[in-house]
C-alpha cells in the first residue's frame, strides 16, 4: 500500500501563497507520505479552476516535475473535471481530457481520474439520469480507450451529487467494459448521496484502480451555514481523518482484506488548520493500515 495525500489537501494554503507546490512536495516527503495526487484545482489560479489546464502552463509542469524530483515523492495520479452532459461541451471536454491522458504519459503517471458532469450538479427529475447515460458511457469509452493506447488507466470517483453512488459508477465501469477503466474509491463521498460509506466502499473495491479516504462530520440538521447539505438533507462536514463520524477503521480494515495495494490518497477538507489536519490524518491513516496489515 503507498499512502500519501492529494494536493488538494493543502488547496487552501496555496491560494494564500502560505505554501507553493514545491513546498507541498517536501512536505509530504518530511512527513512519510508515499506519493501526492494531483488535483489540477490545487494549482489554478484563484477564480480559475474550471478554466485551468495544467497542460498550457508550462512553467507549473516544470515546478511539478522539478519538486518531485527533489523530493523523491513521485506524483501518483492526476484528478480533474469532465462535462460530457452538455452536448455543446462533450467535443471540447473530451478533447481536453484526451490531452491530459496524454499529459499523463508525458510525465510517467499512469492515472487519471476525471468527473463525467459538474461536481454540483443535481438531478431535477428522475429521468435525468437515464436520458444522460449513454451519452456519458459513450464519451467514457472513447477516453478510455485512446488512454489504453498510452498505457493509461481512467476511472471515475463516488464524486459530487449526479454520477455518485457504488450502483451508478459500477452500471458505468460496466457499460465502458475496458481494462483499463476502473474506478477510484472515495470513502466519505458516498454521504453526498446518503450511501453508507462502508457498504459503498465494499462494494467497489474489487474495481479500484485508485482510493481516497477521508472522514467527516455528519448530522441530521445543519449546525451552522459551513456545512454541505446531502441529497437527503443531511449536513456533513470535512474532519480530520480518524477524528469524524466515519467507520474509518473498520473501512481500512476491509480495503486491506479486499487485496487492494495500490496507491491511497489522504483528502483532507476539514477546518481545523490545513498542515494540522493533514499531518493528524496522515498518522492516523498510516497506523490503521500498518494495523489492518498485522504490522
Amino acid at each position: 500500500m503507498k499512502i500519501g495525500l492529494s494536493s488538494y489537501s493543502f488547496r487552501s494554503l496555496m491560494q494564500s501563497g502560505a505554501m507553493q507546490i514545491e513546498d507541498i512536495f517536501e512536505w509530504v516527503g518530511e512527513h512519510g507520505g508515499d506519493h501526492l495526487e494531483l488535483s489540477t484545482h490545487s494549482v489554478a489560479p484563484e477564480g480559475q479552476d474550471v478554466q485551468y489546464e495544467l497542460g498550457n502552463d508550462a512553467e507549473m509542469l516544470k515546478r511539478l516535475t522539478d519538486a518531485s524530483q527533489r523530493s523523491g515523492v513521485p506524483i501518483s495520479g492526476i484528478c480533474t473535471s469532465g462535462n460530457f452532459i452538455d452536448d455543446s461541451e462533450r467535443a471540447f471536454q473530451l478533447s481536453r481530457l484526451k490531452h491530459y491522458v496524454e499529459l499523463c504519459d508525458k510525465l510517467g503517471v499512469r492515472f487519471l481520474r476525471h468527473d463525467v458532469v459538474p461536481w454540483s450538479l443535481r438531478a431535477t427529475d428522475p429521468g435525468q439520469f437515464e436520458a444522460a447515460f449513454p451519452v456519458i458511457t459513450d464519451a467514457t469509452h472513447e477516453l478510455a480507450a485512446h488512454a489504453g493506447r498510452y498505457g493509461v488507466t481512467t476511472s471515475v470517483e463516488d464524486h459530487g451529487f449526479f454520477m455518485n453512488s457504488s450502483e451508478r459508477i459500477k452500471r458505468l465501469q460496466h457499460a465502458v467494459n475496458l481494462p483499463n477503466f476502473k474506478l477510484t474509491v472515495d470513502i466519505g463521498n458516498f454521504l453526498c448521496v446518503d450511501e453508507n460509506p462502508r457498504t459503498g466502499t465494499r462494494a467497489c473495491l474489487s474495481e479500484a484502480s485508485f482510493v481516497h479516504i477521508k472522514d467527516f462530520y455528519v448530522r441530521q440538521t445543519a449546525p451552522g451555514a459551513d456545512w454541505l447539505q446531502t441529497i437527503g438533507g443531511q449536513a456533513i462536514r470535512g474532519a480530520v481523518f480518524g477524528y469524524g463520524d466515519l467507520p474509518v477503521r473498520s473501512i481500512v480494515e476491509d480495503i486491506v482484506a479486499s487485496g487492494y495495494d495500490g496507491f491511497v490518497s489522504l483528502e483532507y477538507e476539514g477546518n481545523e488548520p490545513a498542515q494540522f489536519g493533514c499531518e493528524i490524518g496522515l498518522k492516523n491513516a498510516k497506523a490503521m493500515f500498518a494495523a489492518a496489515a498485522g504490522r
